[in-house]
C-alpha cells in the first residue's frame, strides 16, 4: 500500500480481487488487480455494528465493499480475500441469525469466490479498517530534582 504511488486504471478483461477486513471500530476494503490497487473503502461502525460478533463484522465488510463497488463487481467474477477463515464457506453453511440471512440474499446476484489469507497478508484492508479506532496517547513524567 505504501510502495504503490499511483492507482491503476481498472481493466474489465482482467479478474478483480478485493481484501476486506473488520476491526472493533471500522470496516476496511481494498479493489485490485494484478496486487495493485486501484479503489479504497473505510467506514466507521456506529455502535450497533461494534457490537457484532467478528464473523458479523466481516460479513458487513463483504457486504458494504459489493454495495460500495457494484458497478465493477456485477456480472463479473471475482475473488475476495478474507482473514476470517469461517466466511469461506459462506454459501454453504446454514445461518442461525435472520440479519446474516438478509445479507447473504443480496450477495446472490454475484459471482465471487471466497478466499482465507492469514491477517498479516491483508495488511491494506486491515489498516483501512483501523482507521476508525480511537487512539489513546499516553505520557509519563518522571520529576527530577535539580
Amino acid at each position: 500500500m505504501t510502495s504503490l504511488l499511483v492507482l491503476v486504471l481498472p481493466d474489465f478483461l482482467k479478474e478483480f480481487v478485493v481484501e476486506t477486513d473488520a476491526s472493533g471500530h471500522g470496516l476496511g476494503a481494498v479493489l485490485m488487480q494484478d496486487q495493485r490497487p486501484f479503489a479504497f473503502f473505510s467506514h466507521a461502525l456506529n455502535p450497533n455494528g461494534r457490537n457484532k460478533s467478528v464473523y458479523e463484522r466481516e460479513l458487513m465488510a463483504i457486504l458494504f465493499m459489493v454495495q460500495k463497488w457494484q458497478h465493477y463487481l456485477l456480472g463479473k467474477k471475482f475473488i475476495i480475500h478474507i482473514d476470517q477463515k469461517s466466511l469461506k464457506f459462506l454459501m454453504e453453511r446454514r445461518l442461525v441469525s435472520s440479519e446474516c440471512q438478509k445479507w447473504v440474499v443480496k450477495l446472490m446476484g454475484y459471482n465471487f469466490e471466497i478466499q482465507y489469507r492469514l491477517g498479516l497478508e491483508n495488511c491494506a484492508a486491515d489498516a483501512l479498517s483501523q482507521l476508525h479506532s480511537p487512539v489513546t496517547l499516553m505520557a509519563l513524567t518522571i520529576p527530577q530534582v535539580l
